[in-house]
């Protein structure tokens, strides 16, 4: 029981915490733009392409893994 007002308590001061300011952000937080680009602006930062990629193939050796586990567990 204390253990949950603990946690309530401390999910109460967050809340207030985050809505002492109105605004969305800070004014100085954006007020320079994209810190990872050299001055053009907002925009994609690496190689989106490559990074879909390695999601995919992530996926992929992830499910041959779950396949191979449970081919052996069935034995």
């Amino acid at each position: 029981m204390v253990v949950v007002l603990a946690a309530l308590l401390a999910c109460a001061m967050a809340v207030a915490a985050l809505a002492a300011e109105p605004s969305a952000a800070p004014g100085g937080l954006l007020a320079g733009g994209d810190p990872r680009s050299e001055g053009d602006g907002p925009g994609l930062v690496g190689s989106p392409l490559a990074m879909m990629l390695g999601v995919m193939a992530l996926g992929l050796m992830t499910a041959l893994a779950t396949a191979a586990l449970v081919r052996l567990r069935a034995r």
